[in-house]
This record gives structure tokens, sequence and C-alpha cells, in this order.
């Protein structure tokens, strides 16, 4: 635990890799072996490499255009079907894989009165849950739906990156909240934007990039396990 101010008015936090060990591709494996017949989970599976390959390498241009790739494979998905699957799945991807450092951290700072919003690319009905648990709001990418099916396209903007600080100062400014007085927490370097938008920033088991940035502007640096 490390000490922040009193005053602290919110505290906005990444989800993936900073609250947990959960990454965006494993909720949409535990989707498709649910929503596909077993020889079609194999083949899906069996082309699995070549897609994340692909994902990698364009995740290394743009983190927004690689999360919009992978979330094209929810396409046809009903959101009757997603509804039932998706509890099952924040389960098993999310609350088992929280970090204890990260649930005493939001626990202390709910008690002090400071607000908690979850900052995160990964899609909205995985996470509600996990924002509800946590007493903390939640500002997430959504899926487009028609007809009461996903498109596989993503509604508006993935949250990632430049959009991700753009979110947290509309969010400060509509709930009236200065961002001198606000923390936020980050474990990639997709994250330094939304890190910079507030007074405290902290970087939550950085990779490289991130722990290069935070120690040249003397940031404080945890490692939660």
């Amino acid at each position: 635990m490390m000490n922040l101010p009193k005053n602290l008015h919110a505290a906005y936090f990444d989800v993936d890799g900073t609250l947990t060990k959960s990454n965006i591709v494993e909720p949409l494996l535990y989707i498709k072996k649910r929503i596909l017949s077993p020889l079609k989970y194999i083949l899906w599976k069996t082309v699995l490499p070549v897609r994340f390959m692909y994902w990698t390498i364009l995740d290394k241009i743009s983190r927004e255009l690689s999360t919009a790739s992978i979330y094209r494979q929810y396409k046809g998905i009903t959101v009757e079907k997603m509804s039932i699957l998706r509890t099952e799945c924040y389960q098993e991807k999310y609350k088992r894989k929280l970090f204890p450092n990260a649930i005493e951290m939001i626990t202390s700072l709910n008690k002090q009165g400071v607000q908690t919003i979850l900052v995160s690319g990964s899609l909205d009905f995985f996470l509600q849950p996990l924002a509800e648990e946590l007493g903390a709001e939640l500002i997430s990418s959504r899926l487009e739906i028609k007809d009461g099916i996903y498109t596989g396209e993503v509604a508006g903007n993935v949250v990632s990156g430049k959009q991700k600080a753009i979110l947290i100062r509309e969010h400060a400014h509509k709930n009236q909240l200065n961002l001198e007085h606000c923390a936020s927490f980050g474990d990639s370097a997709d994250d330094i934007e939304m890190l910079c938008s507030v007074k405290y920033p902290v970087a939550i088991n950085p990779d490289k990039r991130l722990m290069a940035f935070a120690k040249k502007n003397n940031w404080n640096s945890l490692i939660w396990s």
C-alpha cells in the first residue's frame, strides 16, 4: 500500500494487468468454446496462432486497431446468449485473477470517500460485475448491437491510449473533479497518457516502456502479485 494525499477526489484504474492478471483474448477463448460446436471450436482455435501473430503486429502499430480486430470475433453472438455467459466468464477470467493488493487499495479508497473508476479497453459486459463488486464506476469499450445481435464492431471508440485520457478529463469535468487531486493506475505504455492526465500517476507492474517513463518522471511504481 502507498500513501496518497488525503484530499484525493478520484482514482482511475486500468484493469487488465493492473487490477487483474487478465487480457482481452482470454474472455474471447472462453466465449468461443461455449458457443461453438467442439469441431468448430477446434478449427477456430487451430487458426488462432496466426490471428494472434496478426494482432500482436497490429498492436505495435495501434492498440486501438488491434483491439477492434479482436472484438470482431464476437460478431453474430446474441445479446441473450452473452447475458448468460458473461457472469461465468467474469468469475473465471477476472474475479479469480484479481490482485489482492488491488482489492486492498480500492477498498481503502472507497472507505475514504474517494471515487474509484475503472477505465479499460475490455468490454463492458465482462467488467460491469467487477465494477459493481469493487464499488467503482466503469468506463470501458462497448460493442455495437443490431437486432439483439453483436455486430463485432466497437460502438464509439476503443477505450485505449489517448482515448483513456480524453474520457478521464470528460468524467472529471462532468463530476466537477479537479485532476490536480486525482490519481491513476496503469501497467503499460498504452496507459501513459492516462497516467499523465492526473496529478498522482502510479505505475503498477509496469512494462519496460512504462517503467522507463515512470523512472524518468519520478512516478510511484508498485509491484502487485
